[in-house]
């Protein structure tokens, strides 16, 4: 029996597919849903459906980037209220598209289709031609962070700033510390540069929480720096050796 997952952020839309799914096509179980593009991810990693009816425009992570992270066994229709979008999914290499609003038509035709490819042979690596052309680096937009015996997944947008613990890196928000065991150097590799800088070899800063940079030296001579975080109490240290980019601060 196949198993899909919905990912739709407007309750009524995601409510009216799973309906036509069930009355279409009773063989298909509805595995659960999503409501953005984070929660996307961690169900498709948790579930593992055979199949994604994937929103394109959401909150968090959108459609195209949540694809990133869906494995080729898995069949993707994408669903949106924009056709050209749908389209030069489909052009790509998805399994099929569907445009809002839904008809019972069009879905037959999409149900066709994912039952014939699941026949025939694994569903290609939509994703690398989805995405072949797009140079541009890609940058982490979430982690997975363990906080107690809880792991959450933590917009790196969100993050005040990265610290090495011992083994683990803290990672500091404004809901709260969780950890991860990803190495202070391999995470920096992953970070935007524009919005993330390391100050210490063992501290990365998110440059938007900065309110402003302090010497701490009476001297004057280029040490004793220390970043002050909007609205927190404590004094990041910056390392000799990263005082230049903040020396015209």
């Amino acid at each position: 029996m196949p198993t899909a997952l919905i990912v739709e952020d407007e309750p009524l839309l995601r409510a009216e597919l799973a309906d036509q799914l069930r009355g279409l096509w009773p063989e298909l179980r509805i595995a659960g849903h999503a409501e953005n593009g984070i929660d996307a991810v961690a169900r498709i990693d948790a579930l593992k459906p055979d199949i994604v009816f994937l929103d394109i425009q959401m909150p968090g992570l959108n459609g195209l980037e949540v694809a990133r992270h869906i494995p080729e066994s898995c069949q993707v229709v994408f669903v949106t209220a924009y056709a050209e979008h749908a389209l030069a999914a489909f052009d790509a290499g998805a399994s099929d598209y569907l445009v809002k609003p839904l008809t019972t038509t069009r879905l037959l035709r999409t149900i066709r289709r994912l039952k014939s490819r699941a026949v025939a042979n694994p569903p290609p690596a939509v994703w690398e031609k989805l995405f072949e052309r797009d140079t541009a680096p890609v940058y982490l937009k979430w982690i997975k962070a363990s906080s107690g015996n809880t792991v959450r997944l933590v917009m790196v947008s969100e993050v005040l700033y990265f610290q090495s613990d011992e083994k683990y890196t803290r990672v500091v928000t404004e809901k709260g510390d969780a950890l991860i065991r990803l190495p202070l150097k391999t995470l920096l590799e992953q970070l935007d540069p524009q919005q993330f800088a390391q100050i210490h070899r063992s501290a990365i800063v998110n440059l938007q929480a900065v309110d402003r940079i302090e010497r701490n030296d009476p001297e004057g001579r280029g040490a004793g720096l220390e970043v002050i975080l909007k609205g927190r109490a404590e004094r990041l240290a910056v390392s000799e050796a990263f005082t230049r980019q903040f020396r015209q601060m």
